[in-house]
């Protein structure tokens, strides 16, 4: 027993050791790793061609959006978007709040489907190969709190590289992302939540383009990368992004909502939006020049970006003035609405007749331009690249607008969950005018990055070392051995007479609740606290859901195991062991009954988006299972009998009692006023010691089921629980 104990106290101890660089020795360890850890120098050389070796080089290609029109409902949220954005470039849609930037980012890389228009990747529509090319950083920060930025990266790069890469130059690209981003000096630093510093928000916003790069994508799109940044920190973060689409020739658009004019003359192009419309599309550097021609001039010593903004927050008719000037810009005609309204509004008429001379150009000359005035939908590529001159020759295929879903999504719907980056990184590049032909040589058809097992394995791991410091905290620690010690001195040493019968039976019922409680409000917390991470992740197709549920629960065993046991040998021993056989079965019992307890938090987890409401669920079912339990309540009304078989500490309690007074000590009868038949029929009979029979004790809490019909009762319950949870993440909550 002795022994017992301190193998426990010992692998606790180890448990709460950090390794080098504060790493769990199981996180850090060479053999939990399968491979030893890179421990290179940040400044390790650039990667050579030689992780590149077996695996497709990503070509460089351009993002063109024709027309593109999205409606939520009968409210339109775009309307007619048109932009195109090459290799090499720093795009930037830019816009008051609520102009659409964001959701045009989400169109752009294929998570909103829009009601009409065309995006092409390189000439070809939008589709689910392009995904894998296309990597889009949130605009949130999101993480394991308690991973460090070197963990964060390595279990990316372990999950999104392909198999054929060996785990050698996956972490030697791990070395070169942080060296690009200069995220050397904390690589091992927690990344860190609200109560807990660790990174900074600028070292954050690195990390989290740092797990995009390992992919190496071939289109980067970011969601407001400078929020929350200083000045400083912003210009370095966007002066990084623009050296890495230079040198390394990729197509980089992001969305800014105030930028300094430092960062705004960076842009290589910018999208001006205003209410879901185009503002002006082309050349930073000629905006001052287009809002000037249209009656809009700059102060001097003014920031641009700080103008443009102004001015499409401004008045209707400045807003007008921007939108239908964007257009006149584009070489777009205007609709049958916009007609309308020209010509039923005199001051209008005569704003956009001094400003840009719309009435000759558009209404007198109407036999020679190619688009007629009340088309429904045009093709604006060609103007495009008439207006920017560097605009690639790919050509779109427009859609129709009559279809409220465009053709080119239809293959998309299905693929929810594709992986949006699964190649390696590559210095090389290839010609974008190579053509489709070449794109599906360069691309396998491949669903995931990496096999079943990988991700399995990965993911394992990953979980392991993500609950362990939050289940073997140090207050859940104090927790168990506080209340072990009271459980102990309040159970020390009770004999078994049928006097402590009710005691002994009162601490394998608190035994059991106490843990139901203690495990499944842990799991209930459980999802809530990843479901960002997990629809993050889940959204570019690191995963499959499979691999991270079984993973999860994997992972996780070993831990939920420790402080049941641990609580079990203090309280236990002090109460009085038995005997060897009996100890291990009621361990078993109590450890499974933690188990079918944790499946109902997981489920209650997964289904309950609002923390709130799956707490009050869980109340409900915790108190409902205690009420049942057969040792608070023992004359059940025969129509609330069935209850009971709801109840998973019934079966639990049930075969607590069936073990310890089968295998156990016996429990001697009471020499006076005995409540057992057999007792009293014993002491009239002679005045020798008599032992309760283990039927009658068990027939007094009613009617039990067999040891092997409780376990197996409870193990169908988790069984079944378990599998609702995975159906529940894999179709209700789905990733859009």
């Amino acid at each position: 027993m002795r022994t017992a104990v301190e193998l426990g106290l010992a692998f606790i101890f180890l448990g709460c050791w950090k390794g080098a660089h504060g790493l769990p020795w199981w996180c850090a360890s060479k053999h939990w790793l399968g491979r030893e850890s890179s421990t290179k120098s940040a400044t390790a050389p650039r990667v050579r061609g030689s992780i590149t070796s077996g695996w497709p080089r990503r070509r460089p290609l351009s993002v063109q959006f024709n027309d593109v029109t999205l409606c939520i409902g009968k409210k339109p949220i775009l309307q007619r978007v048109c932009g195109s954005c090459r290799p090499g470039e720093l795009m930037a849609i830019m816009g008051p709040s609520s102009s659409g930037k964001t959701t045009l980012l989400n169109t752009i890389s294929g998570r909103l489907r829009p009601t009409s228009g065309t995006i092409t990747i390189a000439g070809e529509p939008l589709n689910k190969r392009h995904k894998r090319q296309i990597c889009y950083v949130l605009q949130d920060d999101i993480f394991y709190a308690n991973l460090t930025l070197r963990q964060t990266l390595m279990y990316t790069a372990l999950l999104r590289l392909p198999d054929s890469m060996s785990h050698q130059d996956k972490m030697s690209l791990v070395d070169h992302i942080i060296h690009l981003l200069d995220l050397q000096r904390c690589q091992y630093t927690n990344i860190g939540e609200v109560m807990h510093r660790g990174l900074s928000g600028g070292e954050k916003k690195r990390a989290n383009i740092a797990c995009e790069l390992l992919t190496n994508p071939s289109i980067m799109l970011l969601d407001e990368p400078t929020s929350g940044l200083d000045s400083s920190t912003a210009h370095s973060l966007i002066l990084t992004l623009k050296q890495f689409a230079e040198k390394e020739h990729k197509t980089v658009i992001v969305t800014l909502h105030q930028p300094s004019s430092q960062i705004f003359y960076m842009l290589d192009r910018l999208l001006l939006l205003c209410n879901g419309q185009n503002a002006y599309f082309g050349e930073t550097k000629k905006v001052i020049e287009h809002f000037s021609n249209l009656g809009l001039p700059i102060a001097p010593h003014y920031n641009p970006a700080d103008f443009i903004l102004e001015q499409a927050k401004g008045s209707p008719e400045v807003q007008e003035r921007l939108i239908l000037g964007a257009r006149e810009g584009l070489g777009l005609n205007f609709n049958m609405q916009d007609s309308v309204k020209l010509q039923t509004s005199p001051s209008m008429n005569s704003l956009y007749s001094k400003y840009l001379g719309l009435p000759t150009v558009h209404t007198s000359d109407r036999s020679t331009n190619p688009y007629p005035r009340d088309s429904n939908c045009t093709s604006c590529l060609n103007r495009c690249q008439e207006y920017s001159k560097r605009c690639p020759t790919d050509a779109s295929v427009p859609t129709d607008v009559n279809k409220k879903t465009s053709e080119i999504y239809s293959e998309m719907v299905d693929g929810a969950e594709e992986d949006s980056g699964r190649s390696s990184w590559s210095e090389e590049t290839v010609s974008e005018a190579s053509g489709c032909s070449s794109m599906c040589e360069d691309y396998p058809n491949m669903q995931w990055p990496t096999s079943f097992f990988t991700q399995f394995k990965i993911l394992t791991r990953r979980n392991f070392c993500v609950a362990r410091p939050i289940i073997l905290s140090w207050l859940n620690g104090t927790q168990t051995l506080i209340l072990a010690l009271i459980a102990g001195l309040l159970w020390y040493q009770a004999p078994r007479t049928e006097e402590s019968l009710q005691d002994l039976q009162g601490w394998m019922f608190f035994s059991a609740n106490y843990w139901m409680l203690f495990i499944l409000f842990a799991a209930l917390q459980s999802f809530p606290a990843e479901r960002e991470v997990i629809a993050k992740e889940r959204a570019s197709g690191s995963y499959r859901v499979s691999a991270y549920y079984l993973a999860k629960m994997v992972g996780e065993l070993p831990l939920t195991f420790i402080l049941p046991t641990l609580y079990f040998i203090i309280s236990y021993t002090m109460m009085g062991w038995d005997n060897p056989a009996t100890g291990l079965m009621l361990l078993f019992m109590l450890l499974l009954s933690t188990l079918v307890a944790q499946s109902v938090g997981l489920l209650i987890g997964a289904v309950c988006y609002d923390l709130q409401t799956g707490i009050t669920v869980a109340a409900i079912f915790t108190l409902f299972t205690q009420l049942f339990g057969g040792y608070l309540a023992t004359r059940i009304p025969p129509w609330l009998s069935w209850a009971r078989y709801l109840s998973i500490v019934h079966y639990a309690y049930q075969n607590m009692n069936i073990i310890q007074f089968t295998y156990g000590l016996e429990i001697r009868c009471s020499t006076m006023n005995s409540r057992f038949n057999s007792c009293v029929e014993y002491s009239q009979s002679d005045s020798g010691t008599h032992y309760i029979p283990v039927d009658e004790i068990l027939q007094e809490r009613g009617e039990p089921l067999s040891l092997w019909a409780n376990s197996t009762l409870l193990i169908g319950f988790m069984i079944v629980v378990r599998l609702l949870t995975y159906v529940t993440l894999r179709y209700l909550h789905r990733p859009k």
